[in-house]
């Protein structure tokens, strides 16, 4: 039996909903893409990919750490501060970049 199975077990449910999430953005950012004669929509879709694809390289950051902690035991608090930082920016400016780009498409 593996030791600490369910925490092992959250921790990928995590890391896959946030892969799930990442997956949902860049196709939401494709889908913007393909709006016709929209002038910001290339941009926004572009910087929805983009932001997706941090995504994924923030959350595996995040699954990494924390299957070295629950191997090792051990809670190091200082790694997880800037990772979920990073996590909040990111997802500040997705909301500021759907913000922009529907304030634009009213216009």
């Amino acid at each position: 039996m593996i030791d600490n199975f369910q925490n092992h077990a959250a921790n990928e449910r995590t890391f896959l909903s946030w892969i799930r999430t990442a997956v949902a953005v860049a196709g939401f950012g494709i889908l913007i893409e393909k709006i016709p004669d929209v002038s910001p929509a290339l941009w926004t879709g572009q910087a929805l990919v983009g932001l997706s694809a941090l995504l994924v390289i923030l959350s595996t950051l995040r699954f990494l750490a924390t299957r070295g902690q629950l191997n090792r035991q051990h809670s190091d608090g200082v790694l997880f501060g800037w990772i979920e930082v990073m996590f909040a920016m990111m997802l500040a400016l997705l909301l500021a970049t759907l913000f922009v780009f529907l304030l634009r498409l009213v216009q």
